[in-house]
């Protein structure tokens, strides 16, 4: 069997692992973002990018790999796939690479709503230190000696913060 064919299925599945984890991640973020802000979500963004540094690693391996096997210095995974011989190998690769583009599309829409929902909590928490910094209105009656609109104590939050 060719070398670059046994090296392409370990590229690929251990691409499909780290992509299945970060879907997993993706899936324990969301579930925080809709309980509580926590330490751990800081936990599962650390591990991330651990993740996304060992694809970073494995690109340029996996895109020599399949300009091998293709034979263009411009292929992708299914013109490599085309053009492996063997079927048993060209089925483990093309099974992989559809499982991948299924991983990274369910990633994708995993992190759209997680993004979503960190803009909502956003939009929430402006709105609460506005509401908090919000200058007093002009009241009628004061305290005696004190003028309307004149400042009876202390601001709570200063608004400049």
């Amino acid at each position: 069997m060719n070398p670059q064919i046994v090296e392409l299925r370990e590229i690929l599945g251990e691409e499909l692992s780290i992509y299945q984890k970060l879907f997993q991640y993706a899936g324990d973020k969301r579930k925080l973002l809709l309980e509580k802000f926590s330490t751990d979500l800081q936990t599962i963004v650390t591990q991330e990018e651990i993740l996304v540094q060992r694809l970073i690693e494995l690109e340029p391996r996996r895109r020599e790999c399949v300009c091998a096997i293709a034979g263009t210095p411009d292929a992708n995974l299914d013109t490599a796939v085309e053009k492996i011989p063997e079927a048993d190998s060209k089925s483990d690769i093309w099974m992989i690479g559809s499982q991948l583009r299924d991983v990274v599309n369910d990633i994708k829409t995993v992190n759209e709503e997680n993004q979503r929902l960190i803009e909502q909590a956003l939009e929430l928490t402006q709105y609460s230190v506005k509401l908090i910094t919000r200058a007093p209105a002009d009241v009628t009656y004061g305290p005696a000696g004190k003028k309307p609109g004149q400042r009876v104590g202390p601001a709570i939050i200063d608004r400049k913060a």
